[in-house]
């Protein structure tokens, strides 16, 4: 039996196919993203035919499991329809990408799953489904620690003067950004989310800086209080993240959760692997 597993975000799509046949290595494979709320059937299926089949060996696929970015459960039929009719396959089924977060961080066991990358995301996780989500509400509403208010809170505190000469002065040779042209990205250009998040780079580079690692660790603290917090079962299950803001900024993660008297369990830097592993099992 062949299974096609993929994670899918707005920008990029993960691919991992596995047989059951150990002969046949896995294969990990990259398409752009496959967000249903922000394409529509053609574009989708022009990915599926143009970027992924191309990839894929020519023996058939039985099995594929889609989790991703803005599949919610109205969206959820309408993708599994789109797969199977363009990849000919015979199962498919189609989740958000926090019940792919969950699995694969907790697996078969109850936890807390978050998601901290360009946005944040969580979940409470019974072993098996999501049985409560605090809204994320993005980066305007909500987001906390995610990599788009750290990038928020970065630029605000660059243009408001809150950081130390040095670091201004490095981020305007690394960026060459006026005020006004940050203005327009944020406010007037399309995605400025993820304009807001390809800061956190920066931010990492400089982590050894006082007042940006309190910002780091300040925004992962309201991310707990805000979000986390709101499961009973904050302080009795273990917290798992899965995330490139998380793998990066792990050591400032660890001390928010311990201020918040909470116990992080895994960290991961992206969750397509332990997909893998959830289903085999």
């Amino acid at each position: 039996m062949t299974t096609l597993i993929a994670d899918s975000g707005s920008t990029k799509t993960q691919w991992l196919l596995t047989s059951e046949n150990e002969a046949l290595k896995p294969l990990v494979l990259t398409t752009r993203g496959l967000n249903p709320f922000h394409l529509n059937d053609n574009e989708i299926k022009l990915i599926l035919l143009e970027e992924l089949l191309p990839q894929l060996p020519s023996r058939p696929i039985d099995r594929i499991f889609f989790y991703g970015a803005g599949c919610n459960e109205a969206m959820q039929p309408r993708m599994s329809t789109l797969l199977a009719h363009t990849l000919n396959a015979s199962h498919v089924s189609a989740h958000s990408d926090m019940l792919g977060a969950a699995r694969a961080l907790c697996g078969l066991n109850p936890g807390i799953a978050c998601i901290l990358g360009t946005g944040s995301n969580s979940c409470l996780y019974d072993g098996r489904q999501i049985t409560a989500n605090t809204p994320p509400l993005g980066y305007i509403l909500g987001d906390e620690g995610s990599g788009a208010t750290l990038g928020r809170r970065l630029l605000g505190n660059i243009f408001k003067h809150q950081l130390h000469s040095h670091i201004e002065n490095d981020f305007s040779n690394t960026y060459h950004l006026s005020m006004q042209e940050v203005i327009e990205r944020v406010y007037r250009q399309p995605s400025p989310n993820r304009f807001l998040a390809s800061f956190a780079p920066f931010i990492k580079s400089h982590i050894g800086n006082h007042e940006l690692e309190q910002m780091v660790i300040s925004e992962f603290r309201s991310f707990l209080i805000r979000n986390v917090k709101a499961y009973p079962e904050s302080n009795s299950l273990p917290v798992h993240f899965v995330g490139s803001i998380a793998h990066h900024f792990a050591p400032q993660l660890h001390i928010a959760a311990q201020a918040e008297k909470m116990v992080v369990g895994q960290i991961l830097k992206e969750p397509i692997h332990a997909l893998g592993q959830y289903h085999q099992t």
